[in-house]
């Protein structure tokens, strides 16, 4: 019986913990930049054009495709953009559109 007290014990310190980690990654300041970027993203995605990343950070007046492509990725692992791959003229391009709601 004692070692089934301890467990429990440790399972809702490990819950506590958990719910600490939350939070604080909900208001962490990364994740609120993150979720901005998103939201002008969306903005920017009128109608059903395809655009690449390079044009949408343009559109964004964003310098850093880096970072404007990881935003795009997540929103897409989310299912509120889809993702086509092209060939371009030095490669391969990936073009980006906001699914019809």
């Amino acid at each position: 019986m004692h070692g089934s007290d301890d467990t429990d014990d440790r399972e809702r310190d490990h819950s506590t913990i958990q719910r600490a980690l939350i939070e604080r990654a909900n208001y962490a300041p990364q994740g609120v930049k993150a979720r901005k970027i998103e939201a002008s993203l969306l903005e920017v995605m009128v109608g059903q054009e395809w655009l690449s990343c390079t044009s949408i950070s343009r559109l964004i007046h964003t310098s850093e495709d880096r970072k404007t492509r990881a935003r795009l990725d997540r929103l897409v692992k989310d299912g509120k953009v889809e993702r086509r791959r092209a060939q371009g003229t030095h490669g391969i391009v990936y073009h980006y559109r906001r699914l019809r709601s």
